[in-house]
């Protein structure tokens, strides 16, 4: 197959900054924050606002982003990661573009390591260059081996119920910007999103 000039040098150019992504990714796939702290790993989901950013220690995927390059939502990478691990150990994967990685959209993949749950996820992206600095957006994902309805009283009890999102999804209005969605999964358990654009 003949290739123009202008579709070898995309081809190029994408081959470059896949291997360019993919070292920067495995470099920081397998690690994770590990403060110890007595906070149980899926309390995030069930808090409803984010602590402001800490002087304290930077958490590891803070520390993999900014070595990557990505300096303008350092503080925000930091207060999101530190949120959404509760300081439990587990991994992650950085999602960076190939160049100006400081200028565009991030993301990053956690699983949460939890004895708690059986399955804890959480995703966060973040965008430099907002009003308010650096613009995020995160979710966390948890699998409950009980019946929404328990996990709503148990786990959410505070929250109002808001809007459903259809006939199976139901919302729970946590407030701030920040909303938690219940669905049935499988037979008697139950998968929580708590969605927050910050």
């Amino acid at each position: 197959m003949i290739l123009s000039r202008r579709r070898r040098r995309r081809a190029s150019q994408c081959k470059a900054g896949f291997a360019g992504l993919l070292s920067v990714v495995l470099l920081v796939s397998p690690v994770c924050a590990a403060d110890d702290q007595d906070q149980s790993p899926h309390a995030s989901v069930a808090q409803t606002a984010l602590p402001p950013p800490s002087t304290g220690g930077v958490n590891l995927i803070t520390q993999a982003a900014v070595a990557s390059g990505v300096l303008a939502c350092a503080a925000r990478v930091d207060q999101v990661a530190k949120f959404l691990t509760s300081g439990v150990p587990g991994n992650f994967w950085l999602f960076l573009p190939a160049t100006a990685r400081d200028q565009h959209i991030v993301s990053a993949s956690i699983e949460v390591d939890t004895k708690e749950v059986p399955a804890a996820y959480a995703s966060a992206d973040f965008a430099p260059g907002m009003a308010n600095g650096c613009g995020a957006i995160y979710e966390s994902v948890v699998y409950w081996a009980e019946k929404c309805d328990e996990v709503a009283a148990k786990q959410f009890a505070a929250l109002p119920k808001g809007k459903n999102l259809g006939k199976l999804i139901r919302s729970l209005d946590a407030g701030d910007g920040a909303r938690v969605f219940l669905m049935p999964a499988g037979s008697g358990g139950c998968i929580s999103v708590k969605k927050q654009l910050l």
